[in-house]
C-alpha cells in the first residue's frame, strides 16, 4: 500500500467549498423540516442553558450558585448540555440580538447544520489521506446525499452533532497515531463528544481495538512493540492518545456541565442509569410491531440496505470489499519488510472498525432501536469514505490505462452518474427523511407494503400547517396528535401557522373540532379515537409521499340541524 497522502491547501479549499455549499443547502431548507417532539423540548432547554451562560456576563447574577445552575440546567438533565447551550446561544445571539436569522427555528438549528456541513470536510480529508483527492470528494458527496442524514442534519437534536463528533474523534485519533499534537487533540475531541451525547462512549473502545491490531502488526514486522532507538512507534503515540482521552476527555466533560458540580456522584449516577435502562418505544419493522427486546439482530443492516441510496450503497459495498482485502493483505504480509508504508499503519482497519461498531452495538438484541437509522448514523461518514474508495476503484477498473487528472475527470463523471439519483432523492425526500426508502425497497410505497415505519414523533406536522391555516375557523380547537404544544408554538412563532389556532393536548380528540393524525402503526388507537369522536373516518386533507399516507386532517362534522317545529306543534 502507498504512504498516506498529506492534505494540502487545495484539499482544504475543496473541503471549505463543500462545507459552505452544504451549509447553505441546509439553512435554505430548514423551514421545510418539521419539529419532532424531542426537538421542541430542546428549544426550551436551549434557551434556559443559554441564559445561564449569558448570565456570566452580568456581575449581579450569582451564576455559580446551586439555584442559578439548577435554573439553567435542571430541565432535560438526561443529556449533556454542549449542544443545548450552542442551540440557545445561537438563538439568543444570532436571532434575538444580531438579527442574522429571520426565523427562530433556523437560529436554534444552526449549530447542528454547521456540524453536519463540517462532517463533509472531515470525510473529504480522510478520503484524501487514505486514498486520493478524488476519493475524498466522492466521500463528501456520498455523505451529503443520504436523505436521512440530510434530514437529521437540520434538527436541534443530538444525532447529527454526535455523528460529527464521532468523526472528529476518529480523525484526531487517526492523525494522533502519527503526531503528538493530534494525540493531545484527540482527548479534547473525546470530551466534546461525551458532552454531546452518550454514543461517543463506545468510540474509544473501537479505537482501542484499532490500536491493538496496529500494535500487533508493528510487533510482527519489527519484532517488538518499542520502536528502534531515535524513532517513535505506535506504543508511544497510543500512550499519548490514551492519556489525553482519559485526562482531557474527563476534564472537558465535567467542566462543560455545571449541573454535575453539585451532588456530583448522585447526578452522574442518574445520567448513567437513565441511559443504561432506556425505555423501549414501539418499532414497526418488516410488518411486525416490536415493543420490547429481544429485537432482530439484522435490524440495522436491513434498515440501512433499504434507506441508503442504491448508488451510494454500491459504491460503499465495493469500498468495503476493497478495504477489507487491503486490510487482510496488510495483516498477512506484516512480517515482510516494505509490505506496508510505515505511516499507513492499519488505516484500513481503522475505517472498517469505525464503520462496523455502531452497527454491532445496535444489533445487540437488548439495544433500543426506536428512531431507525439515526441511532447508528455515526457509522455513515465512514461508509461515505468507503463509498469514495469504491467510486475510485470502479473508475480504475473501467479506465485502467489512465492516471492523474485524466482519471480524476473520468471518476468525476462516473460519480455524477452514480450519485445524481441520490442527490435527486435528497432534494425530493430529504425534508421527509424518515419516510425515504430506496429503490431496493420500492420507494415509500414498497416500504409501506413491507411494513416499514415512515413517521416518527411528529415531524410531519409541518406538511399540513398550510391546510390548517386554510381550512379551520378562527380560534379553532385542534388535536395535533404527535406534535407538542412547543412544536406548534414554534410554527406560529415563525409565521408558518396562524397564531389563533389552539392546541388541545395529547389524547384530547373528543374535545377538538379538528384533528391532525400522524400515520404510525402503534398509534392507530388514537386515530380510532378521532373516528369515534367525530363520527367519520374520512379525512378532509392530508399529506401523501408517492401516494403513501403520512398525515391526515379530520374535521368534526357539524351536528344535524334540529327540524323546525311547525305551528301548533308536531
Amino acid at each position: 500500500m502507498p504512504p498516506l497522502n498529506r492534505p494540502g491547501r487545495v484539499d482544504h479549499l475543496i473541503g471549505l467549498i463543500l462545507t459552505a455549499a452544504y451549509l447553505a443547502f441546509l439553512v435554505g431548507t430548514s423551514l421545510d423540516v418539521g419539529v419532532p417532539r424531542d426537538e421542541s423540548f430542546y428549544f426550551f432547554a436551549a434557551d434556559k442553558a443559554a441564559d445561564w451562560w449569558l448570565g456570566l456576563l452580568d456581575p449581579e447574577v450569582e451564576s455559580f450558585s446551586r439555584a442559578e445552575i439548577d435554573r439553567g440546567f435542571e430541565y432535560n438533565h438526561e443529556h449533556p448540555v454542549l449542544m443545548k447551550s450552542l442551540f440557545g446561544l445561537s438563538h439568543r445571539i444570532l436571532h434575538d440580538r444580531l438579527g442574522l436569522f429571520e426565523h427562530h427555528m433556523t437560529a436554534w438549528r444552526f449549530p447542528t447544520m454547521l456540524m453536519a456541513a463540517l462532517a463533509l470536510w472531515l470525510a473529504h480529508l480522510l478520503g484524501v489521506m487514505i486514498r486520493s483527492r478524488a476519493a475524498g470528494v466522492g466521500a463528501a458527496l456520498c455523505l451529503a446525499f443520504m436523505p436521512r442524514v440530510f434530514f437529521h442534519g437540520h434538527l436541534a437534536c443530538f444525532d447529527a452533532p454526535v455523528t460529527f463528533m464521532t468523526l472528529l474523534i476518529a480523525y484526531c485519533f487517526f492523525r494522533g497515531a502519527r503526531s503528538r499534537r493530534w494525540a493531545i487533540a484527540s482527548g479534547i475531541a473525546l470530551g466534546l463528544g461525551l458532552a454531546t451525547k452518550l454514543n461517543t462512549f463506545f468510540v474509544p473502545f473501537t479505537l482501542l481495538a484499532v490500536a491493538i491490531v496496529d500494535g500487533w502488526v508493528w510487533k510482527r514486522r519489527h519484532g517488538a512493540l518499542r520502536a528502534p532507538e531515535g524513532q517513535r512507534g505506535p506504543l508511544t503515540y497510543y500512550g499519548w492518545i490514551a492519556g489525553s482521552m482519559v485526562v482531557l476527555g474527563a476534564v472537558v466533560f465535567f467542566a462543560h456541565w455545571p449541573w454535575l458540580w453539585y451532588d456530583t456522584v448522585d447526578r452522574l449516577g442518574f445520567y448513567i442509569r437513565f441511559h443504561a435502562r432506556h425505555v423501549h418505544y414501539p418499532v414497526d419493522y418488516l410488518g411486525f410491531l416490536y415493543f420490547k427486546p429481544p429485537f432482530p439482530v439484522h435490524f440495522p443492516f436491513v434498515f440501512s440496505a433499504l434507506t441508503i441510496p442504491v448508488g451510494i450503497l454500491i459504491a460503499g459495498g465495493i469500498g468495503v470489499a476493497v478495504t477489507a482485502r487491503a486490510a487482510w493483505r496488510g495483516w498477512r504480509d506484516a512480517p515482510e519488510d516494505g509490505a506496508e508504508a510505515p505511516d499507513r499503519r492499519s488505516a484500513e482497519v481503522f475505517l472498517l472498525f469505525s464503520l462496523a461498531v455502531p452497527f454491532l452495538v445496535i444489533a445487540l438484541p437488548d439495544t433500543p432501536i426506536f428512531g431507525g437509522t439515526k441511532h447508528w448514523m455515526t457509522a455513515m461518514p465512514f461508509f461515505a469514505v468507503l463509498g469514495g474508495v469504491g467510486l475510485e476503484r470502479i473508475a480504475r477498473g473501467i479506465w485502467p490505462a489512465f492516471e492523474g487528472r485524466a482519471l480524476a475527470l473520468r471518476m468525476g463523471a462516473l460519480s455524477a452518474l452514480m450519485l445524481l439519483p441520490a442527490a435527486w432523492a435528497t432534494v425530493t425526500y430529504g425534508a421527509h427523511g424518515p419516510a425515504y426508502y430506496n429503490a431496493l425497497a420500492g420507494g415509500p410505497p414498497g416500504a409501506a407494503e413491507l411494513g416499514m415505519p415512515r413517521n416518527f414523533w411528529g415531524y410531519s406536522t409541518v406538511t399540513v400547517v398550510d391546510d390548517i391555516d386554510r381550512l379551520v375557523e378562527k380560534r379553532a380547537m385542534v388535536f395535533w396528535h404527535k406534535a407538542t404544544k412547543w412544536a406548534i408554538d414554534a410554527y406560529k412563532r415563525d409565521g408558518l401557522l396562524r397564531g389563533d389556532v389552539r392546541y388541545t393536548g395529547d389524547w384530547t380528540a373528543p374535545y377538538s373540532n379538528w384533528a391532525v393524525y400522524h400515520d404510525q402503526r402503534e398509534k392507530l388507537p388514537e386515530e380510532l379515537d378521532v373516528w369515534r369522536a367525530y363520527g367519520t373516518d374520512w379525512p378532509v386533507a392530508g399529506f401523501f409521499l408517492d401516494g403513501v399516507q403520512l398525515m391526515s386532517v379530520y374535521e368534526r362534522p357539524a351536528p344535524p340541524e334540529t327540524p323546525p317545529v311547525p305551528p301548533g306543534g308536531r
